[in-house]
C-alpha cells in the first residue's frame, strides 16, 4: 500500500519549520519517544515515512531519536491525526505531540 504525499496546513507548516530550532527540537525529543513507541505498539504501516534504514523499528528509532529527527515524528503526527485506521490512543499520542511543540 502506498500512502498519497499528505500537504500540509499553513499551521502545521510552521510547527515544522519551528522544529528546526535545534532547543526546541531537543525539548521535544521525549514526546517523539512516546509517539513513536505507541507506533510500534500499534503496528503502524512502515510505508508512513520514508526512514534512513528501512529495516528500524519505531521503537529503534525512538531509542536513537535526535533533535533532526524531530521533524520527521511531527510530519507522521499530522499523518496519524488523518488515518481512519488509527487507534484514539496513537491519535492521542500525535495530538500531544503536535500541543507539545505549539507550547515550546
Amino acid at each position: 500500500m502506498v500512502l498519497e504525499k499528505m500537504e500540509l496546513d499553513e499551521n502545521a507548516l510552521k510547527l515544522m519549520k519551528k522544529c528546526e530550532d535545534k532547543e526546541i527540537a531537543t525539548q521535544a525529543m521525549g514526546v517523539c519517544q512516546v509517539m513513536l513507541e505507541e507506533m510500534d505498539k500499534g503496528n503502524i504501516d512502515r510505508e508512513l515515512i520514508e526512514m534512513d534504514d528501512p529495516d528500524e523499528s519505531y521503537m529503534q528509532m525512538a531509542q536513537r531519536i535526535a533533535p533532526e529527527d524531530v521533524p520527521k515524528v511531527l510530519h507522521m503526527a499530522f499523518k496519524m491525526k488523518e488515518r481512519p485506521d488509527v487507534s484514539p490512543e496513537m491519535k492521542n499520542a500525535a495530538n500531544r505531540l503536535i500541543r507539545a511543540i505549539e507550547a515550546l
